[in-house]
């Protein structure tokens, strides 16, 4: 049976397409200013590519621009598809951290599925627009803000509010603090916000790093180092909400 998961974040919009419990294809783009307009080219690329009509497939919308995908036959919580999608990633895994373009969440995973959690979606710090914010700042691409973290350099960033640590960064630029000082910072910061809300749950090991922050390898060993323990990472992890809900398509189909 085929299935397709949709997760419309408020950054990226992500797809892919199961058939008998594999992930087949996936793909990924801006979402934009019309989450549905996104997800239905999504859709599309993804029949494409199976050579599958609509009618093939059974499809779950979850993330942020749920609500407008109504090509969908259900939408579902991130929150149980990411925890359905990191324990097929990880079945192991214990503790979800996500950290989305617009909110970050840590969800404590019981037997795949959610034991409970907790949810940053007030507050841009710690995000992904967070980064995004900070990129532009610096005059960078995201790939170039990698590269600045290989020097290993950071300083300190108090503010944990978004619009006042940008207006911190400017004070730190000035100061004749070296970008890649100021990248190190950052990403300090945002491991400590992510670790403060990780607090809010029962942790338990394996714990899964998820969401599209997933592939910034310091960001992972500076969760571990503040947590004291490791931070787990999949080559899919930024397609774990999309994973989780087509696994759920295939659920829901039978019943």
């Amino acid at each position: 049976m085929a299935t397709i998961g949709i997760d419309c974040g408020s950054a990226v919009c992500k797809g892919v397409l199961m058939q008998d419990n594999v992930v087949v294809y996936q793909c990924a783009m801006p979402t934009g200013w019309s989450p549905k307009e996104v997800s239905q080219q999504i859709l599309a690329n993804l029949l494409a590519k199976s050579s599958l009509d609509r009618r093939d497939v059974s499809i779950v919308a979850t993330g942020y621009g749920r609500v407008g995908i109504d090509f969908a036959d259900r939408s579902i919580t991130e929150i149980t598809c990411h925890a359905v999608g990191a324990s097929y990633l990880m079945p192991s895994v214990r503790t979800v951290l996500d950290i989305g373009g617009q909110d970050s969440k840590v969800i404590s995973v019981k037997d795949g599925k959610v034991f409970s959690f907790q949810m940053n979606d007030k507050c841009a710090a710690g995000t992904g627009r967070f980064l995004e914010m900070t990129t532009i700042r610096l005059g960078v691409t995201f790939s170039q803000f990698e590269s600045l973290l290989d020097a290993g350099l950071d300083c300190s960033i108090n503010s944990m509010c978004a619009v006042f640590a940008d207006s911190e960064i400017i004070s730190l630029l000035a100061a004749g603090k070296s970008r890649e000082e100021v990248a190190g910072g950052i990403i300090h910061a945002v491991a400590a916000r992510a670790v403060a809300l990780a607090g809010q749950v029962e942790i338990h090991t394996p714990m899964l790093l998820t969401g599209g922050l997933s592939s910034l390898d310091k960001l992972r060993t500076e969760m571990s180092q503040q947590l004291g323990i490791p931070v787990e990472v999949s080559p899919d992890s930024r397609f774990a909400g999309a994973i989780g809900a087509a696994i759920l398509a295939a659920q829901y189909a039978h019943t």
